[in-house]
């Protein structure tokens, strides 16, 4: 029987059990009971976000995938109340890999947009928004054959928050994630004259993710210098980066004045 405590301590509680690798049946139960207890009424408290992505991933983990979907779901929903923006990305992008691995790739598409929308309107500038960006561009696209602008959308602001990230905490993006970032880059972005990437790069809306702006001095050299490395790793055969790392030179020395 759970305690008669506070029910955002008693999320928390389960939060470190989960950290710390509890016995599986123990801790789903008690995340079961939990969530039984607290349906009605949850609290407005982040920890009640986390708890869901965390109850989800123990349902997951027992096989038990029609579960998961559903409080993966309810963090999404429960954002306004719990007001954790990473918690409610995180759910997104669980389910939408829960999905894609169901073989429903239409519900994991929807997943990842709802999540990725939902994570840069609150300002979650975080590898998971990044990564169901990229999921539902590249989603998108194998469902329509084409690129819906609202998917467009996403695009740019997953290049937004990549650059943002390298600048802070570049660990967050790894391999996999930077190297599908450069791949939509290469093909959707980079034009066949390097000299016109600012243009095409100031064109393409949206034009601010939460205070940054993509004409913001500082970000056009990373712009260039991200272009170099991934026409380094795709289009190597028509010449690389070369062309796009003078031009980050030349921007940086602009940029300084």
């Amino acid at each position: 029987m759970l305690p008669d405590a506070d029910p955002a301590a008693l999320c928390e509680a389960f939060l470190r059990a989960h950290a710390q690798g509890g016995v599986p049946t123990v801790l789903l139960a008690r995340g079961e009971e939990l969530l039984a207890r607290l349906d009605a009424d949850p609290p407005a408290d982040p920890r009640w976000g986390r708890f869901l992505v965390a109850l989800g991933q123990s349902r997951a983990e027992a096989g038990d995938d029609e579960g998961a979907s559903r409080v993966f779901l309810r963090a999404l929903r429960d954002l306004p109340r719990h007001g954790d923006g990473e918690a409610a990305v995180t759910a997104g992008y669980n389910q939408g890999v829960l999905q894609e691995r169901r073989g429903r790739a239409a519900m994991a598409l929807a997943a990842y947009r709802t999540a990725a929308r939902e994570g840069f309107r609150v300002g979650v500038v975080a590898a998971n928004t990044v990564r169901c960006a990229v999921q539902a561009v590249e989603l998108g696209f194998a469902e329509g054959g084409d690129l819906a602008d609202s998917d467009a959308a996403l695009a740019k602001q997953a290049w937004m928050a990549w650059l943002r990230i390298d600048r802070t905490d570049p660990a967050q993006i790894d391999g996999p994630l930077r190297a599908d970032l450069q791949r939509q880059l290469c093909a959707l972005l980079l034009p066949e004259d390097p000299g016109r990437l600012a243009e095409a790069w100031r064109t393409w809306p949206p034009h601010t993710l939460g205070p940054g702006a993509d004409g913001d001095a500082a970000l056009i050299p990373d712009l260039f210098a991200a272009a170099a490395e991934a026409a380094d790793r795709y289009l190597a055969d028509d010449g690389g980066g070369a062309p796009y790392r003078l031009l980050a030179e030349a921007a940086r020395r602009w940029a300084a004045g």
